[in-house]
């Protein structure tokens, strides 16, 4: 024979020799290139499909090997399937029970598996039950090993109802038995055949076949899964497959109560106390989502080191993981307290904080966002889930790469009725396979480079339910962990939203015995400077409105100042004597926290503000622009005008919309020459200027006086913009034409009021008063304690100008500039005078007048001037 084509001449025509003629083609195909397209031009499928039905075993053997190999070409396993081979393997298998027969085809089978479309015709021949049968009485090996082989790729590519059929069969069982073999392939290909058949049924559509997988393999009987698991875990040094099909078994969330019998809790921790093992944490973790698996865990020795090394870990995921079981331990107060006293929560404070240094946001409050409306159903939603936890943190999981353990069949000194494990390494492991084989892919499991947002969350709402704990709470009151919780509410996204952070401060504040801790360590003076005190102009920024908002309700929950644990403290302080400086501190810690705390007792308010003298210490902090308090006291005042409903009101005055009333006026003829102080001239009329006013009119009515007589009139103490504008206003009134200098408009105000204009100076005390700002409110003052106070309108400027600084919603930084300006001006008496006098309006307002001790005590209101 000199071709692959005359050899299939010679079998068609059925001359003789055709153990020669097949051993020649099977050589030949190995070594040319050529050698299938050859094969497949001559019709070999067809001349070799006739020969199996040949009784001779030695033929039928050689001719599967040749098959075999033929079967590796995606083209030619259709081919097969056309020419009906299941049904002829099924037929061979079923009558034929020869050793080196079963394993060609176990090999055949499993290339024809890999073909999705092929498997539902050998499921109509029987062919996995045939295999399975002849699985379950082998003594062979080779043939163990290849049906086992076969068996998991028809599982690879079966349905549901498919792997439900297998394991009706007990296939998953059998397989499973033969991990006990001495042969290491064979115990290989066990477990490589479990691990895609976990892998299978991990997937959603499968999931219903899970718990019968798990219980196949590991035996229906507390002892058996027992036995099994430690011969598992026996491989598991040389075999570190054994590790990702134990992870895959604890994924599935039906098994994890039958897991418990096989006391697979105990040989992982085990183990995991002496090295590190990553499916097998995993696994663990996974695990402890069981309530049997917990109590079996917390009953080892040392198991708090063991979980929360996890936590401390530098290993992200299995930090994820570890606070994503920590909610399954949170109903049992025990076991929590166990882990409290070990460190639990430092331990999560550390990682919170950790999280928001690395995703800190640092630019929230870009001055040109402008505000948006809010919410209040967003603003206390709860970013953070509420009762379900979702413990597949980590991905989809594949099974390892199939190694290559067959042998080589297409040896020159092959014998086809050979058992040696010599026979074949040219098999379906070798192929390219269109279907998984145990590829692992190198995303198996992401291992994050930082904490997830849901573990975050997590812990945030795993501090909230432990809170309820005994002493737990005194744990919490501590400056790290409360400006933690700020640092995630106020620079992480979205942090704001999250409710369980906010439980979690208000646990903090609501107990009476965190009190001294929490004035001592400042923490609700923190929230207020952080949150309560806007860099920016409320109305023109967004989250400046938010972190308000969420100061206001976290100083609002503060209500345990307000108990008679709380009075008493408090009073009991300002009580002492003012030496030494400690003592001192303290009075001035308790002052600044007062009207920021006591939210709804106005009783203990007016006590505390005039007895212990609270009000009397925040006016001598204002009156020293150097204290270091000072920006605290303003923050109090600020509350306190909140409290008791002071508030700066504008007039309702329209404004100009064209802005170019101007160009109305009609130019006056020049009767008289306006000389001022600088030597300016301005030109005027007489008429206008008698009419419009009662001064001018006297003063140029013939026989009055000498200006009457006069072309050029001296005017004293007013400047030429004052007067320019002046003139302006007396052809037409616009608020467009108005100076935009205060300077000049207070300035204005005062000559109107000399030249007897009221009505024009009682609309531009109004439009003054509508114009007052950060920025003007030292000058405004200044003028109305000079001169405003004369006036009919201006007589309460002042006071409207204390009512803006401590109530609008400026930027704090510049309402504090100004004030400190006010404080050290000449004026600064004057300014606490006023103040005071609001003070007592307001407070006056928020009690009835049958209280007679309030009244004594509001009436007794220090101001801290002597």
């Amino acid at each position: 024979m000199d071709s692959i084509t005359s050899a299939l001449a010679n079998l068609a025509a059925d001359k003789g020799g055709i153990y020669g003629s097949l051993v020649y083609i099977r050589s030949e195909m190995a070594k040319k290139n050529g050698g299938l397209k050859e094969f497949r031009e001559y019709g070999g499928i067809r001349i070799l499909s006739r020969l199996l039905q040949q009784v001779n075993p030695k033929i039928t053997s050689l001719v599967l090997s040749i098959l075999g190999d033929y079967s590796m070409n995606s083209e030619c396993r259709e081919e097969l399937l056309n020419y009906g081979i299941l049904k002829d393997l099924s037929f061979i298998m079923k009558n034929i029970n020869v050793d080196s027969i079963h394993y060609r085809i176990f090999r055949l089978i499993a290339n024809l598996a890999k073909s999705e479309a092929h498997i539902p015709t050998m499921y109509k021949h029987n062919i996995h039950g045939i295999t399975i049968q002849i699985l379950s009485n082998t003594d062979s090996d080779i043939t163990r090993y290849t049906a086992i082989r076969a068996l998991r790729k028809m599982w690879e590519n079966s349905s549901k109802i498919g792997c439900s059929e297998m394991l009706k069969l007990q296939a998953v069982k059998i397989i499973s038995d033969s991990l006990k073999s001495e042969c290491k392939e064979i115990v290989m290909a066990v477990l490589r055949a479990q691990t895609a058949i976990l892998y299978r049924v991990l997937e959603l559509k499968h999931a219903k076949n899970s718990l019968d997988t798990v219980v196949q393999i590991l035996g229906n009987s507390e002892q058996k899964s027992i036995d099994n698991i430690c011969i598992l875990m026996r491989l598991l040094p040389e075999r570190p497959l054994v590790s990702k099909i134990i992870y895959a078994m604890c994924k599935i969330r039906d098994a994890l109560g039958y897991l418990h019998q096989s006391r697979l809790i105990v040989q992982i921790t085990e183990i995991l106390k002496k090295e590190d093992n990553y499916y097998l944490t995993l696994s663990m973790c996974l695990l402890l989502q069981c309530p049997l698996n917990r109590i079996r865990f917390v009953s080892i020795e040392d198991w708090q080191s063991l979980f929360l090394g996890l936590i401390t870990s530098t290993n992200h995921t299995y930090i994820d993981i570890a606070i994503n079981t920590l909610p399954h331990f949170q109903y049992c107060t025990v076991t929590i307290k166990k882990m409290v006293e070990k460190g639990l929560i430092p331990m999560l404070i550390k990682l919170l904080s950790l999280y928001v240094k690395t995703n800190k946001m640092p630019h929230m409050c870009p001055l040109e966002m402008k505000t948006k409306s809010l919410d209040s159903s967003i603003f206390v939603s709860c970013a953070s889930p509420t009762t379900t936890y979702d413990h597949d943190a980590s991905p989809i999981w594949t099974p390892p790469k199939d190694d290559n353990i067959a042998t080589d069949s297409h040896s020159p000194y092959y014998s086809p009725v050979c058992e040696s494990f010599d026979i074949e390494s040219v098999n379906a492991d070798d192929s390219k396979s269109d279907v998984s084989d145990f590829e692992e892919k190198d995303d198996e499991i992401v291992e994050h480079s930082s904490l997830e947002e849901i573990t975050v969350c997590k812990i945030i709402q795993f501090l909230t339910h432990v809170m309820y704990i005994e002493k737990v709470v005194l744990l919490m009151v501590d400056k790290y962990v409360w400006e933690t919780i700020l640092d995630y509410m106020q620079y992480i996204e979205h942090g704001h939203n999250n409710s369980n952070a906010l439980k979690i401060l208000e646990f903090i504040t609501r107990e009476v015995l965190n009190l001294n801790s929490i004035l001592t360590d400042e923490l609700i003076l923190t929230t207020h400077r952080r949150l309560c005190r806007p860099i920016h102009e409320l109305e023109s920024c967004n989250y400046c409105t938010i972190r308000n908002k969420l100061g206001m309700r976290i100083i609002k929950n503060a209500q345990s100042f307000s108990s008679k644990f709380g009075e008493g403290m408090m009073t009991g302080i300002m009580d002492e004597p003012d030496t030494p400086d400690t003592k001192l501190k303290l009075k001035i810690l308790v002052s600044v926290h007062v009207p920021i705390v006591i939210q709804s007792d106005p009783k203990l308010l007016i006590l505390l503000l005039s007895r212990y003298k609270v009000y009397y210490i925040l006016c001598n902090i204002i009156k020293d622009d150097q204290n270091p308090s000072f920006d605290d006291a303003i923050g109090a005042l600020i509350a306190l005008f909140d409290k008791v409903k002071i508030t700066f009101k504008k007039s309702g005055i329209q404004y100009c919309e064209t802005r170019d009333c101007h160009k109305s006026i009609v130019q006056k003829e020049t009767t008289v020459t306006l000389q001022l102080d600088d030597g300016t001239l301005i030109n005027a009329n007489k008429s206008l200027l008698s009419l419009k006013s009662p001064m001018f009119e006297a003063m140029f009515r013939s026989g009055g006086f000498k200006e009457a007589y006069q072309n050029t009139i001296r005017l004293n103490d007013v400047s030429s913009d004052c007067i320019k504008s002046f003139l302006l206003l007396l052809e037409v009134y616009c608020d467009c034409l108005l100076p935009e200098n205060i300077n000049v408009l207070l300035e204005l105000i005062t000559i109107t009021d000399q030249y007897m204009l009221n009505e024009l100076s009682e609309k531009l005390i109004l439009f003054m008063i509508n114009s007052i700002s950060v920025d003007n409110c030292d000058i405004i003052y200044g003028w109305a304690k000079d001169f405003g106070h004369q006036l009919k309108l201006g007589a309460s400027v002042d006071l409207d100008v204390i009512k803006y600084l401590f109530s609008s919603n400026s930027r704090f930084p510049d309402r504090v500039k100004t004030i400190k300006k006010i404080s050290k001006s000449s004026y600064g008496q004057l300014f606490i005078e006023d103040l005071t006098t609001l003070i007592k309006s307001g407070l006056s307002s928020i009690i009835t007048f049958d209280d007679k001790i309030s009244i004594f005590y509001l009436n007794k209101l220090q101001s801290g001037l002597d």
